[in-house]
């Protein structure tokens, strides 16, 4: 897996392309604040999107969200790397 990022030069959304032998590529984008609905209240968050890609002919499309989405967990959630 690599890590590419457009997020330092102001990109919000990306398309990373797999390079061989690569298998999967993630890259974080730019943080910026959004207004969100957040318990019925819009409120102002930090928010960044996450672009990934990944070779569907080595890598099953279930397994490849639940890796984003344990990426973005761990990013919203840093403590808990230090646990389990």
């Amino acid at each position: 897996i690599t890590i590419t990022s457009l997020g330092t030069l102001g990109g919000v959304i990306h398309t990373p392309i797999i390079n061989h032998p690569e298998v999967a590529i993630v890259g974080p984008n730019k943080i910026a604040e959004r207004v969100v609905v957040k318990d019925g209240q819009m409120v102002v968050r930090k928010m960044m999107n996450l672009s990934s890609s990944f070779d569907h002919r080595i890598v099953d499309g279930h397994d490849a969200a639940v890796f984003v989405q344990r990426i973005k967990n761990l990013l919203e959630h840093p403590a808990t790397l230090w646990m389990n």
